[in-house]
């Protein structure tokens, strides 16, 4: 049998906001089945316990609000005795915010760029410091969107967060080379996930079949963007940083 596995994360250990479901939960999985040992991050502390059940490797749960950004280090490094160093994150968590120019206000703008975007560099903050860090295979994956990338109506707010991790991506892409730490980024397309369910809830009942048009090659699932983020945690990807990786069915092909 050809054991040649370059995606074997035996021995790896990673932070993983948004786990309780969709994408965040997907990843989990598929890391925790090459091997990879997780903190798993999110809010709902029921759907984190479900995720776990899922994952054949060890699992930490961190049951906060990622909202709440000036906590962040110290429930992590609580963690961090009994868990261990980590190797690196990918910040999944996230929130949509669908409002027209004129109906957008400044405190759910705000809370969405926090959440979405500034979460992002706390963690980036938290995973570099030398009581976090494993100090080798680092690695950071953070979530943009193609609504970073190409323009959408009444989307200026979750556009605006979704570019700025894009920017903050390649920023810090250059500032944590010399620690060889690997910022990347991927931009999904539409995914059929439960946050796609919600939106979609405030649509007429072709707005599936239209957002189906926009993809050449149709809606993407969450193992999708799961397997993007897989591979540029992983050694596959280790002269790959300060990318923004395009996984969405050829929107922006377009």
């Amino acid at each position: 049998m050809n054991k040649f596995n370059l995606l074997d994360l035996t021995g790896r250990r990673y932070l993983i906001t948004g786990a309780s479901s969709g994408i965040g939960r997907v990843t989990s999985v598929i890391l925790s089945k090459l091997g990879a040992e997780l903190m798993l991050v999110d809010i709902n502390k029921e759907g984190l316990n479900e995720t776990r059940c899922m994952c054949p490797t060890k699992v930490s749960l961190l049951t906060i609000d990622l909202m709440e950004t000036e906590k962040i280090k110290e429930h992590v490094l609580q963690l961090i005795p009994t868990f261990g160093l980590l190797h690196g994150f990918a910040h999944i968590a996230g929130r949509s915010y669908i409002a027209p120019l004129k109906g957008v206000n400044e405190k759910t703008c705000m809370d969405v760029f926090k959440l979405n975007a500034y979460a992002a560099v706390e963690l980036a903050k938290v995973f570099t410091n030398r009581k976090v860090y494993a100090g080798d295979h680092g690695s950071i994956v953070f979530i943009s969107s193609v609504y970073g990338i190409v323009g959408s109506p009444a989307n200026i707010g979750y556009a605006m967060s979704k570019a700025g991790i894009i920017g903050a991506t390649k920023s810090l892409a250059m500032e944590l080379a010399p620690k060889k730490i690997r910022v990347n980024c991927v931009a999904p397309g539409f995914v059929k996930t439960e946050m796609m369910d919600a939106v979609s809830g405030l649509f007429g009942s072709d707005y599936i079949a239209t957002l189906n048009d926009m993809h050449p090659l149709g809606l993407g699932e969450a193992s999708d963007i799961a397997y993007a983020v897989t591979y540029l945690l992983s050694d596959m990807s280790k002269w790959v940083t300060g990318t923004v990786m395009n996984v969405d069915g050829g929107v922006t092909a377009q």
